[in-house]
């Protein structure tokens, strides 16, 4: 009779057991172990989607169209660089990144060409890229005078004709101003290059081109700049950006190349 009455028990226990795993697959059970977590929704003033290069809006983008269209006003040149994924051709390329910052250039009307640079960027990216909206696009001011011109990581500072001068350009000096003090709190290095016209012989040029980049550093170690962060080289008249043939394309290749280095 007693052990009747344990196989009973047992048995009992077996029958509850199924049906408590049985309603816990029902209300809990697939959801746990077979449902996908959805992928949360990015959201921001403006997305793109993977290989596309329309730009996608979102509610902040008034407010922050308003401002970056600001950055354009007096010397400064609005810097639109539209970036893509590197190592993802063919869905996204370089030609993708200027795509996207052209489209992105058409969102500014009142902003005159002369006033927009346009640049590609190459960044990292990871799978989900592929299968939500992300930034891909960037804006900055960049100054642009007679004598000062950045462009993009680069900063072209210009000399007049055969000059080998100290600087004589307020201008310039307050600029190089604020890279000493940025350089002397950040512990970055300074790349300096000077370029030339092609007046004159590639030896004497090549000379020019150094004096000129030593002139900059020059400035830069009398506002404490460390020696040893500056490295001043010359490209003398191999490395033009313009044509030589004219007087306005021979002064945009007098110039010396700043870039920091981080």
């Amino acid at each position: 009779m007693r052990s009747f009455l344990i196989a009973l028990l047992m048995l009992l226990w077996l029958i509850l057991g199924w049906l408590y795993y049985k309603d816990f697959n029902k209300c809990c059970g697939d959801k746990t172990l077979t449902g996908a977590v959805p992928a949360i929704e990015k959201t921001g003033p403006i997305l793109f989607n993977w290989g596309n290069s329309t730009p996608i809006l979102g509610e902040g983008w008034p407010m922050m169209r308003d401002s970056i269209a600001a950055l354009a006003t007096g010397s400064n040149k609005l810097e639109i660089t539209g970036w893509f994924c590197e190592d993802s051709a063919p869905a996204e390329t370089d030609s993708t990144g200027l795509k996207r910052a052209a489209e992105t250039r058409k969102l500014f009307p009142e902003v005159t060409d002369d006033k927009i640079i346009i640049l590609s960027k190459a960044v990292l990216c990871d799978s989900m890229h592929q299968v939500q909206k992300f930034e891909s696009v960037s804006f900055a001011a960049r100054m642009n005078t007679e004598n000062i011109k950045e462009i993009a990581d680069k900063t072209l500072i210009y000399f007049p004709f055969n000059s080998i001068r100290e600087l004589n350009s307020s201008e310039v000096e307050n600029y190089l101003d604020d890279v000493s003090e940025r350089v002397k709190k950040s512990g970055e290095s300074i790349s300096l290059t000077g370029h030339t016209d092609n007046i004159g012989n590639d030896k004497s040029n090549l000379i020019l081109g150094q004096k000129r980049a030593n002139i900059i550093k020059n400035y830069l170690v009398s506002k404490g700049v460390e020696v040893n962060k500056i490295n001043a080289t010359s490209k003398g008249e191999s490395d033009p950006i313009a044509e030589n043939g004219t007087e306005d394309g021979r002064a945009k290749n007098r110039r010396t190349e700043l870039q920091i280095i981080k």
